[in-house]
């Protein structure tokens, strides 16, 4: 794809738990998505395969926009410009989007490709930010917002929400569709970007992040996303902050303290 001829300039938004790519496409490899994501056409459509660990790989489909489930390898071709929200894994994760929905919110995304921002591509797709229902969880969830290159190790986590490791693990997982883990990893994903809005390079970004090297860090990025984010970032992708906020509606707001459970 060239990019300096794409009618859409690569962008990215970046906010509590959710993010936006608006862009050309960008020859993704296969890749695990940790969010939930809508891939969206912005002009003509693009395939899409899934991977299942004992069906293997399925037949190429073709789409104007679709609704890809966390946690699942999946192999995505669209030369055209495309969007990507990910989903906040807390909030959003498990939301039923119908095709009328989905339809809409794609010529929304169409008409608007160079100037929507984070929350009105989410409003597209009727997607209001929502809260925890686990008081508990909330509590750990705000400090991973806070300082996600933090709990290296689950235990950590599970004391601030005074639960047992493994009442924790399922508790979080139950709550938030994910792993600990993994959501944590979703979570540092949101400093490298900051960090690196903020002029500061890679290594600095992977450190910030809490990852053992850039190496580490480019690794898991390109299983994440498909590609490498040295990759990325020689698009000329500008990352945009303004929705970046741990109160954004809805999210638990820093000022204010979680009710103990």
């Amino acid at each position: 794809m060239d990019f300096q001829n794409s009618p859409v300039f690569p962008r990215i938004c970046v906010g509590p738990a959710r993010a936006l790519y608006v862009g050309p496409g960008l020859r993704l490899d296969p890749h695990l998505n940790l969010a939930t994501t809508i891939a969206v056409s912005l002009d003509g459509g693009f395939e899409l395969r899934t991977h299942g660990p004992e069906s293997g790989w399925s037949e190429w489909t073709s789409h104007p926009v679709a609704v890809i489930p966390s946690q699942t390898l999946h192999h995505l071709r669209g030369d055209g410009p495309m969007a990507f929200l990910y989903l906040d894994p807390l909030g959003d994760g498990r939301v039923a989007l119908d095709a009328a929905t989905l339809e809409a919110g794609r010529m929304r995304l169409a008409r608007e490709a160079r100037t929507i921002g984070l929350r009105a591509a989410f409003d597209a797709f009727g997607l209001p930010a929502r809260r925890t229902r686990d008081a508990r969880i909330a509590r750990v969830v705000l400090e991973i917002e806070r300082r996600p290159h933090d709990f290296d190790h689950a235990h950590d986590a599970a004391a601030l929400a005074c639960l047992s490791p493994s009442r924790f693990r399922a508790r979080f997982a139950d709550e938030v569709g994910l792993p600990f883990t993994r959501y944590r990893l979703w979570r540092r994903m949101a400093v490298v970007m900051r960090t690196v809005a903020a002029g500061r390079s890679l290594t600095q970004a992977a450190h910030a992040a809490g990852f053992a090297s850039s190496a580490h860090l480019s690794a898991a990025f390109r299983r994440m996303f498909g590609l490498s984010a040295r990759d990325l970032l020689s698009t000329g992708v500008s990352i945009d902050l303004s929705d970046d906020a741990i109160d954004v509606d809805g999210r638990p707001d820093a000022d204010t303290p979680v009710p103990a459970a």
